[in-house]
């Protein structure tokens, strides 16, 4: 909670923020997937949180870590594992356990990445999420959506060990070629507009100080520095659970320089500022790729595959940073159309080319290679998206999400 006098300086901060981009050397993976849930008896109805609560609490056999979305959706997140393989193995393994857990407590899951078949609801109740709510209400509905209607897969990966700044760049440009390659999300906004993707399309309607992605071009320290207190701040926590929204238009910078009527803001309070960031690539320690649809457990395992040797296997890194086109400004035109956009259906042919020759280093699992064939023969070679699959009366049913205008600026720091 705030101090009563000026105690975080620039350089503390700065410090703080550089601590999230750089690893330890060593090369970890981790998994994070979400279903939202339906009770079998009130399928418009949400889940009870003490029921999820108790499904939570008991641990998993292979150790990973589900937690309860404001929505009521479940995210079931892996334990660091030192190969894809062993995080997929670990992944299926309590995936299994917690889908047993949820149906004999009469609760069913959804591989859907967008919920539009009710309207966004919160069954969290404490404080951040509150504060959290409010703070995106002043920005029109999206917030609300992606709070409590949407579901994604996300990839962790360890900073390389060697070479961040080539990874960190890396992964910025394969972001929007994985939002199209693995769109997941087709549906309609409240203006008519279809969507490939319109989990990401909601994402990007939310506060674009917090979740559009930095500035590439810069050092990844310095990047992240200037994003954070750039950024609005979200909440000002007090005593306990309490949480005091912020409305949009002050920034960490404007409290650390000027203050605020709660105080001055800590090191304790930069640091949990940038957990409410959330663009779609997130240092941490590690790089959070947030940017994929929730995905069935097949596709998963493609893009699970895809991404890690991308990013993880020096030859294809050094390939893909030397011949992908340009993509860090297409983020909106992959939600929208998916590879039917020309120039990010030639970065995933790319992709899929260059990671399939490599396949054998990142996984030892015939099966899982021969998938991610399938994927780029069915899929990548005819510009096509999985969201292409799914039953096109998904897009004229249910509710429909109010996207407000994509090109608003992405405030940088006063003094920059």
């Amino acid at each position: 909670m705030p101090s009563p006098s000026r105690t975080l300086t620039r350089a503390l901060a700065a410090s703080l923020t550089e601590v999230t981009t750089r690893g330890d050397g060593r090369e970890l993976i981790g998994i994070e997937r979400e279903w939202p849930l339906r009770p079998v008896s009130s399928p418009a109805d949400r889940a009870d949180l003490p029921t999820l609560q108790r499904i939570c609490d008991t641990p998993l056999p292979a150790a990973g870590r589900p937690t309860i979305e404001p929505g009521g959706q479940i995210e079931l997140s892996t334990q660091p594992a030192s190969s894809v393989d062993r995080a997929l193995d670990a992944l299926h393994l309590d995936t299994a356990e917690l889908g047993d857990r949820l149906r004999r407590s009469g609760l069913t899951v959804h591989d859907v990445a967008v919920d539009v078949s009710r309207h966004p609801h919160r069954i969290l109740t404490a404080g951040r999420y509150a504060a959290m709510e409010e703070y995106f209400a002043a920005h029109g509905e999206a917030g609300t959506w992606m709070m409590c209607n949407t579901a994604s897969t996300q990839l962790n990966i360890s900073h390389h060990p060697d070479r961040p700044a080539d990874r960190w760049r890396l992964a910025h440009q394969l972001g929007p070629v994985l939002v199209a390659a693995f769109a997941n999300s087709p549906g309609l906004d409240s203006d008519g507009t279809r969507w490939e993707s319109l989990r990401q399309a909601i994402w990007w309607s939310i506060a674009p100080t917090r979740t559009r992605p930095p500035c590439t071009v810069r050092p990844a320290a310095e990047a992240w520095l200037e994003y954070a207190l750039a950024a609005d701040v979200m909440l000002v926590r007090g005593d306990g659970d309490t949480a005091h929204s912020q409305l949009p238009g002050f920034s960490f910078e404007q409290w650390m320089d000027h203050g605020h009527e709660a105080g001055w803001p800590t090191a304790d309070d930069f640091t949990y500022h940038l957990t409410t960031l959330f663009p779609p690539i997130r240092a941490r320690g590690w790089l959070e790729l947030r940017m994929i649809d929730a995905l069935p457990s097949a596709l998963l395992e493609v893009a699970t595959l895809v991404t890690a040797t991308a990013l993880t296997v020096d030859a294809v890194m050094d390939s893909l940073l030397a011949g992908l086109p340009r993509t860090e400004h297409l983020w909106l035109d992959a939600a929208r159309s998916g590879l039917a956009h020309p120039t990010l259906r030639q970065a995933a042919t790319l992709l899929f080319d260059e990671v399939e020759g490599h396949l054998s280093v990142t996984t030892a699992v015939p099966e899982r290679r021969a998938a991610v064939r399938r994927f780029a023969d069915r899929f990548v070679a005819a510009g096509a998206s999985p969201a292409q699959s799914i039953a096109s009366d998904v897009l004229r049913t249910g509710f429909a999400p109010r996207l407000r205008p994509f090109d608003l600026p992405v405030p940088t720091l006063q003094s920059a």
